[in-house]
């Protein structure tokens, strides 16, 4: 098996990052029984994982859950794991221009040989689970879950960071036996798999909290805090809330970094840190402290990670498609918002950090978000935008979503790529223009290949 072969393996499966086939019964036209525990298996994963001789049992592990902020928060702490010298493996998702973005190890994502290698080792255990009536089918994310603790497992990996996919309580990673366990802002996305309400989709993500395992969450909706608060209870899982237990200041920003005082109790020893990260915006600030007071339990555990190497790793790290400058000169940010919440929060750092700058808006985004609560958002700091679509099967048509920013009240043109849109813009705007390109990754991700010549894969599609 060739990398070509591989990623058709692995893309050939069901695959719920892609539009569900027409021919997929609604929820309405099947059992009661959420859609979610309908396609999601743990028992499946499990079953996979032990024909496997249990790849993901071993490194120490932090796992992360939330809906906004959960990647660059694992970014963070793998950052600081390995300066401080481990070799630590990072699972994230999505990826913007190769598949093989989601495994990493030491900062660097997996090799086309490593992803075939775990691909050709998981490929007959998945055969053997799908061979089984009794579990159901392998899917696209379940394999690739695999594959992650299979390359972990064959480099040697000493620590392991890992995002939560989607929800959290009935995600493939939740198989994994972590150290310390994380929890990011949550807000309504992905309302179809994970309920209609903060508290639902609450429900789901702390479902990663296990018995007796530390955890800290970010500051929540009081339907959040209520619901991870409970849980932690239940499970006499040390909880650590940030803005209860633990604080944070913003003190300088630049555009190459921040600055922050944290302090606090981490149970009851007192913190504090003086910290920076090249992450931008004020949320980061938020990611950072949650990360921080992460490492923080696990130093409780006896886990060397020296505060000199946390700084430093802070400081370096790099986390594509967030607040990313992709060009001074014009001045080109990119950034995947793409749901109200998220956009609200991209506005304030937008005004923050560029104030007064005049504003020229470029953006797409998936059929299935709330695209006008999104362009209401984002378009409030807008002076003109543009209307694209990406190479995404869920994109919205640059007409549909110019029509949202018309009622919005942002004047705007569509473009039928993201490349036209941005050189519509850059002609459009003047010399101290910002060109802010959002509301999808997969709209980021083409930025980054026309603003920085990025080449991607076949796995980009």
């Amino acid at each position: 098996m060739n990398y070509s072969q591989a990623v058709a393996w692995l893309l050939g499966m069901t695959n719920f990052e892609r539009p569900v086939a027409p021919s997929e019964p609604t929820d309405s036209e099947t059992s009661n029984a959420p859609i979610a525990t309908r396609r999601w298996n743990l028992d499946r994963v499990h079953e996979l994982l032990r024909r496997l001789d249990n790849p993901h049992i071993g490194p120490v592990t932090l796992h992360v859950a939330g809906t906004k902020g959960k990647g660059s928060t694992c970014a963070l702490l793998a950052a600081a794991l390995t300066n401080s010298g481990y070799r630590t493996g990072l699972f994230t998702s999505p990826h913007l221009h190769t598949i093989r973005e989601r495994i990493a190890v030491n900062g660097y994502p997996c090799s086309e040989q490593d992803f075939v290698d775990a691909a050709s080792v998981v490929k007959p255990a998945v055969e053997a689970v799908n061979a089984d009536a009794s579990f159901g089918t392998i899917t696209t994310f379940e394999a690739l879950t695999a594959m992650a603790f299979v390359a972990f497992r064959a480099q040697n990996v000493e620590m392991q960071v890992i995002e939560v996919g989607l929800g959290g309580r009935l995600d493939s990673t939740n198989v994994v036996e972590p150290a310390v366990t994380g929890i990011t802002s949550i807000s309504l996305d992905h309302e179809a798999f994970l309920g209609s309400t903060i508290r639902e989709i609450a429900t789901e993500k702390a479902g990663i909290i296990k018995s007796g395992i530390p955890v800290v969450s970010a500051p929540q909706e009081s339907d959040a805090a209520d619901v991870i608060i409970s849980r932690s209870d239940e499970l006499a899982a040390p909880l650590t809330l940030l803005r209860r237990d633990v604080f944070w200041r913003p003190e300088m920003a630049t555009l190459s970094g921040q600055d922050f005082a944290m302090w606090g109790q981490i149970g009851d020893r007192p913190i504090e840190h003086q910290l920076r990260t090249s992450l931008l915006g004020e949320h980061q600030l938020e990611n950072a402290s949650l990360a921080m007071a992460m490492l923080e339990h696990l130093r409780d555990l006896h886990y060397p990670v020296p505060y000199d190497d946390i700084y430093t790793g802070f400081s370096g790290v790099t986390w594509p498609g967030r607040m990313e400058i992709l060009s001074e000169s014009p001045l080109i940010v990119a950034d995947g918002a793409h749901n109200p919440y998220s956009a609200t929060r991209l506005a304030e750092t937008i005004r923050e950090t560029f104030p007064g700058r005049e504003v020229q808006l470029v953006l797409g985004a998936a059929s299935d978000k709330d695209v006008s609560g999104i362009a209401r958002e984002i378009g409030a700091v807008a002076t003109g935008a543009f209307a694209t679509t990406s190479r995404s099967p869920r994109s919205m048509s640059p007409d549909d979503i110019a029509d949202t920013l018309w009622e919005a009240g942002v004047p705007v043109r569509p473009e039928n790529t993201v490349a036209a849109a941005i050189e519509r813009a850059k002609l459009e705007g003047g010399p101290s223009a910002l060109i802010l390109v959002t509301g999808s990754l997969f709209v980021v991700a083409e930025a980054r290949e026309h603003v920085l010549g990025v080449t991607p894969d076949e796995s980009a599609y």
